[in-house]
């Protein structure tokens, strides 16, 4: 019987391009993959902007009331695709119901900027990549907090283009707020080392407003928490052990929110990476 020779063919590897660009709305070019490193690292793949706008038409109408305004948690949020558009369509809401008069917090330029820092507050995120957050390395020149900051100033001085002393306040709580709600963190149960990721510890601030008043009291409290409070909210099991109450920390006029002693969350990331790849340390 002749014996059966085994040959190993080698076959090329095949790389991804380092950067995938589709063509967005107006025929803008998007980057849907920044490298190769990154996808492996990360993960990352970012959502085209017609997609965005296509997922969002699936939500109910109730989610774009102007007060209070529905609160969104997006735990991968790369550079912001979801939070920009979803802070655009919260913002047209806002400028129509300025326009019909029908603002809960009145009629004038301090009701405008009012309910567009309700609009921005009611967002939260999180992405492991200080890059897709706060930016400012090359080939990220502009995060997430930067574009939601971009496009609620464009916005405001483009409805109150006279308000310069309301839009200079609108945009020094609009920053205060981004650095709290827009965070650099994991939102898987472990690391890429199997370590807890410690999302649970995840300080987050939570506010209600009075547009009576156009006042805001803001409170603390944790993911861990919110999660627990949920988990409560749907079980038909009583806890003996209820989620604690969000501490109160602040209340005062919206426009003074950078006032608040809240401090900036501090990133618990370990490893930028959440795969097997070699990442940042």
């Amino acid at each position: 019987m002749s014996a059966t020779v085994q040959h190993k063919v080698a076959v090329p590897r095949q790389r991804m391009p380092p950067v995938l660009v589709v063509t967005g709305e107006a025929g803008v070019p998007e980057r849907q993959v920044k490298s190769v490193e990154r996808v492996r690292d990360l993960g990352e793949v970012f959502t085209p902007a017609a997609t965005v706008q296509a997922m969002l038409d699936l939500l109910p109408e109730a989610m774009w009331e102007t007060h209070p305004s529905p609160t969104f948690l997006e735990p991968a949020c790369g550079d912001g695709n979801f939070l920009v558009t979803i802070l655009a369509r919260k913002l047209e809401r806002v400028a129509a119901a300025f326009d019909a008069g029908t603002l809960p917090a009145g009629t004038n330029a301090s009701a405008l900027q009012f309910h567009a820092l309700e609009s921005l507050a009611s967002i939260y995120a999180f992405d492991i990549s200080p890059d897709n957050v706060v930016g400012g390395t090359p080939g990220h020149e502009r995060g997430a907090r930067i574009r939601l900051l971009d496009l609620l100033g464009d916005w405001f001085d483009a409805r109150a283009p006279r308000a310069k002393a309301a839009q200079a306040a609108l945009m020094a709580a609009a920053t205060w707020v981004v650095e709290r709600n827009i965070q650099v963190a994991n939102m898987l149960l472990t690391d890429a080392d199997g370590r807890p990721s410690g999302r649970e510890h995840l300080l987050l601030v939570e506010y209600r407003w009075e547009p009576a008043t156009l006042s805001v009291t803001a409170s603390v409290t944790t993911l861990g928490a919110v999660m627990a409070a949920a988990d409560e909210a749907t079980s038909s099991v009583m806890s003996l052990f209820a989620a604690p109450e969000p501490e109160v920390i602040w209340s005062g006029q919206a426009a003074q929110m950078v006032e608040a002693p809240v401090p900036m969350p501090e990133s618990r990331v370990r490893h930028v990476r959440n795969g097997n790849g070699r990442g940042a340390p």
